[in-house]
């Protein structure tokens, strides 16, 4: 899928796509959207008992510092169609060696997921961890290309807190296509548990969510 990429300046790539979120946190730079866009989410949202009923990007950060914070995602959102948007987020990610898509939001659709995919091809020196819900979008693109980057990991999220995800049969055995749970505090993981709650909320030194191994958060 490889495209040549255009060389961009930093404020160049900033008027096209927006700043990037970094946070004391999270180990690297992340990319968001707003919420309301989220086309499974949003749907799971007016679900008791989801995951996404009570998602933690309506709340804390995102709701404290709304008026600026909903503005950029969807100035991002209405930039996602520039012609480009692959170059100008390569130019943001830079010589970054981690990398997270949507700590809020989820993929719009093929066309979408196609251009990430190009920009993890186009920095090939850095991991990207996609988490998402859109399960027939990463069906659709693997039926259409069979395979994505090796440094790119799918995760396929949870629906419901204490239910692991199933694997769809024609994304079984695809590499770089790995799931993430959530338990109840108290409750049994499914995966490798995430140490963040014990670390203050913080990744730390951990990075096995760019890894192909399953992951299971407690629900915030």
């Amino acid at each position: 899928m490889q495209n040549k990429v255009i060389f961009m300046r930093k404020h160049e790539a900033t008027s096209i796509c927006g700043t990037l979120t970094s946070t004391s946190k999270m180990p690297c730079k992340s990319y968001s959207l707003p919420t309301e866009t989220c086309q499974t989410g949003y749907k799971m949202a007016q679900i008791k008992g989801s995951i996404c009923h009570s998602c933690y990007a309506n709340k804390g950060f995102y709701r404290a510092y709304e008026n600026t914070v909903k503005p950029s995602q969807w100035a991002r959102w209405d930039s996602l169609n520039d012609p480009m948007w692959v170059d100008a987020m390569v130019s943001l990610i830079g010589s970054d060696s981690y990398f997270r898509w949507h700590d809020s939001g989820d993929l719009q659709g093929l066309q979408h997921l196609e251009k990430i995919v190009l920009v993890a091809e186009q920095t090939p020196h850095c991991l990207h961890w996609l988490p998402t819900r859109e399960y027939g979008i990463v069906k659709e693109f693997i039926a259409k290309h069979r395979s994505i980057p090796k440094n790119l990991i799918i995760r396929l999220s949870a629906m419901y807190p204490d239910q692991p995800v199933k694997i769809p049969t024609s994304l079984s055995g695809i590499g770089n296509i790995t799931s993430s749970n959530v338990h109840s505090k108290g409750q049994q993981w499914h995966g490798v548990r995430c140490g963040a709650p014990d670390n203050g909320g913080a990744c730390g030194t951990c990075r096995a969510c760019w890894t192909q191994s399953t992951i299971s958060y407690e629900l915030h």
